[in-house]
């Protein structure tokens, strides 16, 4: 078993050094260009040895099996082979060679992965560079390899390729195309893998947009603002071995562009902008080489790369050009991931400050209020309870008591550290106010750097922490009163960004409550006269789809008269990051649970498994029911659409959205108010072109009481049943 699992690691890893190059782990993508490679047979033998001497190394000196199958660890040593194949002919001696070089260039680059990684930068193509120059130094020494003459004999090479049907194509090619534009960007391509031919090029581009609209956009974009560039500069493209340097700017504005940045018209703006500055650096460093005798290679490509990712980590704000955080190996999942989760998760890291009491209040004067909140002080909230008929006390409401809100416990809104505590301030009779000590007794709670909660006007006594105190979400840190400013007993609650007394107010959201008892809001801020109560989750579907790493889910499949099994596990990632898998076809969904909703977060793998749509069907569901409760979010788009309309629209991706996929949830109980069966959401999940309707999917996702989970697909009539 042992044996079987490192063949694969293996095998994945010397097929995705291929794709690595253009920092992809597609398989179909690797496979391309690893036949491509194979128009050379000394450049493709050589290349192939190389990367699997590296990858066989990674693998016995126990490197991340992970980081092996990536194909990380054979790139760099596949690409001294291809250019070790390129230079000389094939024998035993370039076999051995490329062997010794390729283990080399493994050790080089786990340096430089120690060495850059302390920066958190990538190596790239580093390791590359410096052992092609050091293999390079040692060969020109050797008697027993010949130069490669197949450059020399490219008829011959492309007839083994592709036979007449090549040659004919080669020929038409050169007597119609004569543009240098055009040629330089094919050989460009082409050379990336060592084959200065116009034939590589077009099957490396061709392949390259089967694999990303993106990419391939900025590697045409590269390219065209280099060629144009050194047009402007007045210098001969052809003497400066054009051809050779040109995948530079390609890989430049890939890596700027749509890799290690989401793709946007910012990021491409940048992939503009640097692309002249490779240029200058690129004709500089060929002038300096060839002194040494020694190849440019993807040198100005690293540098440029590498001095931009680090320069742009000392921003003091991250707008304008997004890191991408999360690699998904692919231009577009990258954009369609990044542009799902703002849309969803805006809020995302914010620390969750809820409402500082248990109950339904109503708020009395919000932001910006009509009395005292003003100014500086604008971003806070006045809370009373009010009783059916609307009113805030009973009697005459001449003392406090009468007020409902009066004496109610204020717990802390989130966990934190008590900072400020002001006590045994007298309580104001009823229409008086105290302006000498305005805010009245007063409780401070630090719950991150430059993020403060205060709740004040306090009954007089009833303070139950100090300074010092360490308190969670919900536990009693006084009783509303009616001290300070404060004419009749209410509850002030303010967010700040320091710790002290009469600091001004910022404007920070109420992490999640309920509205009117009809709709739940999420990083919102309560209104004027809204009655407004914290999230109490409901058990029921807590203990649901609280799903535990280890946990086995067994379905029973209905469609028609047949009957299926299948079983999912739960299981989670060295990053703590929640999934299910589909033990059948290996797909996985990533899931959370938060105190408001169970939500997926990526699905990978099959779109026609029960696990897909389940992912659909439970894409967001509320963990607390309230009658008439809609729940509304965004699915990724390249989860739900496919084919020809995903491919085009990959290529405006960047700066137009113009497909999406709308997901909207309703729920119902099952069962009465007093004897609750279970609850029945009902899903759609519908596809649109702006604002026009393309597709809908329906799905039905019982939760009962005796913990069954059930699906149905209402389009292809099938059921699925879960025993918990």
């Amino acid at each position: 078993m042992v044996l079987i699992e490192g063949r694969h690691t293996i095998l994945k890893g010397l097929i995705r050094s291929y794709s690595q190059i253009f920092f992809s782990t597609n398989y179909f993508f690797a496979i391309l260009l690893l036949l491509i490679s194979f128009i050379d047979l000394s450049v493709g033998l050589a290349g192939i040895v190389s990367a699997l001497v590296a990858i066989i190394t990674s693998y016995i000196i126990n490197l991340e099996r992970e980081v092996i199958a990536k194909g990380l660890y054979g790139f760099n040593a596949l690409l001294v082979g291809l250019g070790l194949g390129f230079y000389f002919d094939i024998n035993i001696t370039l076999l051995l060679l490329a062997a010794i070089a390729g283990f080399f260039t493994l050790l080089v680059n786990i340096t430089l992965q120690g060495v850059l990684g302390k920066y958190y930068l990538p190596y790239l193509s580093l390791p590359f560079v410096l052992s092609m120059w050091l293999v390079l130094s040692a060969t020109w020494q050797l008697t027993s390899i010949e130069v490669n003459q197949s450059s020399v004999y490219l008829l011959n090479e492309i007839f083994r390729v592709g036979g007449l049907n090549f040659i004919s194509i080669h020929d038409w090619w050169i007597s119609h195309v004569n543009s240098n534009f055009i040629n330089g960007y094919f050989i460009s391509l082409g050379s990336i893998f060592f084959h200065f031919n116009v034939l590589a090029g077009v099957l490396v581009a061709l392949a390259l947009l089967l694999f990303s609209r993106i990419a391939f956009s900025l590697s045409l974009l590269g390219y065209s603002v280099a060629y144009f560039a050194y047009l402007i500069f007045g210098l001969d493209i052809t003497t400066l071995g054009y051809s050779e340097i040109g995948f530079n700017f390609i890989l430049t504005a890939i890596a700027i562009g749509g890799y290690y940045y989401i793709p946007s018209s910012t990021s491409y703006l940048w992939a503009v902008a640097i692309t002249p500055v490779v240029a200058m650096v690129t004709t500089g460093l060929v002038l300096v080489l060839k002194t040494l005798g020694l190849p440019i290679l993807s040198l100005p490509f690293n540098m440029i790369v590498l001095m931009f990712i680090y320069s742009l980590r000392f921003r003091t704000s991250i707008s304008g050009i997004r890191e991408v955080v999360v690699q998904e190996g692919k231009p577009e999942l990258n954009l369609y991931s990044y542009q799902s989760f703002t849309k969803r998760f805006p809020n995302f890291g914010w620390v969750k400050i809820k409402l500082p009491f248990f109950g339904v209040w109503s708020v009395n004067q919000a932001h910006n209020g009509e009395f005292t909140h003003k100014g500086e002080w604008a971003h806070a909230w006045d809370f009373v309870v009010l009783d059916s008929s609307g009113k805030q006390f009973k009697n005459n409401g001449n003392v406090a008591s009468d007020y409902y809100c009066y004496g109610k416990s204020v717990i802390a809104p989130a966990d934190g550290e008590v900072v400020e505590v002001e006590d045994g301030i007298d309580e104001n009779p009823i229409g008086e106010i105290n302006i000498a000590k305005n805010w009245g007794n007063t409780v401070i709670i630090r719950h991150a750097v430059g993020l403060y909660s205060k709740v004040s006007h306090l009954k007089k006594g009833s303070i139950a922490v100090r300074a010092g105190d360490k308190v969670r979400f919900g536990a009693k840190i006084g009783e509303v009163g009616n001290s300070g400013r404060s004419a009749y007993p209410h509850l002030h609650f303010q967010i700040q960004a320091n710790e002290y007394i009469g600091s001004k107010t910022i404007k920070y959201p109420i992490s999640s409550f309920i509205v009117n008892g009809s709709e739940v809001k999420t990083f919102d801020y309560p209104k004027l006269d809204d009655r407004v109560c914290n999230i109490e989750t409901d058990s029921l579907l807590v203990s649901v789809f609280n799903f535990k790493p280890g946990q086995v889910l067994s379905w029973s499949v209905k469609k028609g008269e047949s009957i299926e099994t299948e079983s999912w596990e739960v299981g989670v990632t060295y990053l703590n990051k929640l999934y299910i898998r589909c033990n059948a076809s290996g797909a996985k969904a990533f899931f959370e649970l938060d105190d408001v909703y169970f939500y997926f977060t990526h699905f990978d793998g099959d779109k026609k498994s029960l696990l897909y749509k389940f992912y659909l069907a439970a894409y967001r569901v509320p963990l607390t029911f309230l009658p008439g409760l809609v729940v509304n979010d965004s699915i990724p788009v390249n989860k739900t659409f496919s084919g020809l309309t995903l491919y085009l629209h990959d290529f405006i991706a960047p700066f137009k959205h113009l497909i999406h996929t709308d997901f909207r949830l309703n729920a119902f109980r099952i069962g009465s108010d007093f004897d609750t069966e279970g609850y029945r959401f009902e899903t759609v999940v519908a596809g649109r072109f702006l604002k026009g309707e393309l597709w809908t999917l329906n799905y039905e996702l019982e939760v009962q009481s005796n913990r069954r989970i059930i699906i149905r697909n209402k389009q292809e009539k099938t059921m699925a049943i879960c025993e918990l």
